[in-house]
């Protein structure tokens, strides 16, 4: 731009100073020209984007379809992430790309076991329910023998399906005998007594002249 015994120059936007022979470093601008946790990198004229994984284009800003490679299995549908996908299995197959037929659709697990299958060899795994154990929890555990007598006070274990019950000794109660009877409760002494409570009988404190 002329002037009186002077001129100014109109740079582009990437040069800058009085003859514009200064480079412009973009990167130094915010907001940065890098989109996405991009790193900027000043270059002669202009810069250069490195995107993170994921992402693309100059500035950073698209989201690569990882599902346009089509890594799930037939059928599966995907949905993709930034720098990643997630398969959705049709109905009886498994697996991060849904390759693997689902083990748990015969229904392997018994009494009410809940079944996973593995995502990795597509093998099932059952989580048994309390007093059943095995591959398929078809076995029974048996409560009586596995620990310590699961009934107090010396109650006799005996053991059930899926379970165990305890024959308690005179004077307890609860379903591992833990409470004890009050036998006093009853109030079995006549004659304003005084009632002692022990274990499974009690003593009656009689008043004189009674």
């Amino acid at each position: 731009m002329d002037g009186v015994n002077t001129y100014n120059c109109q740079c582009p936007p990437e040069w800058t100073g009085q003859f514009c022979t200064d480079d412009v470093d973009e990167c130094s601008l915010q907001p940065n020209p890098c989109q996405n946790g991009g790193m900027c990198r000043n270059t002669l004229s202009g810069y250069n984007c490195v995107c993170l994984n994921g992402w693309a284009g100059p500035d950073c800003s698209e989201n690569i379809d990882d599902c346009a490679v089509k890594a799930c299995a037939a059928g599966s549908t995907c949905k993709d992430r930034v720098a990643s996908f997630i398969c959705s299995c049709p109905p009886g197959k498994t697996g991060l790309l849904c390759q693997i037929d689902d083990a748990c659709t015969s229904n392997p697990c018994k009494m009410g076991a809940q079944c996973y299958t593995n995502p990795v060899n597509g093998k099932f795994n059952c989580n048994c329910p309390s007093g059943y154990k095995g591959s398929t929890c078809a076995e029974d555990i048996d409560e009586c023998v596995i620990g310590p007598n699961p009934c107090e006070h010396g109650g006799l274990c005996k053991n059930t399906v899926g379970s165990f019950t305890c024959n308690c000794t005179p004077g307890y109660t609860g379903p591992r005998c833990e409470q004890n009877i009050n036998e006093c409760g009853s109030n079995p002494c006549q004659n304003h007594a005084t009632c002692l409570d022990l274990k499974g009988d009690y003593i009656c404190f009689c008043m004189a002249g009674t």
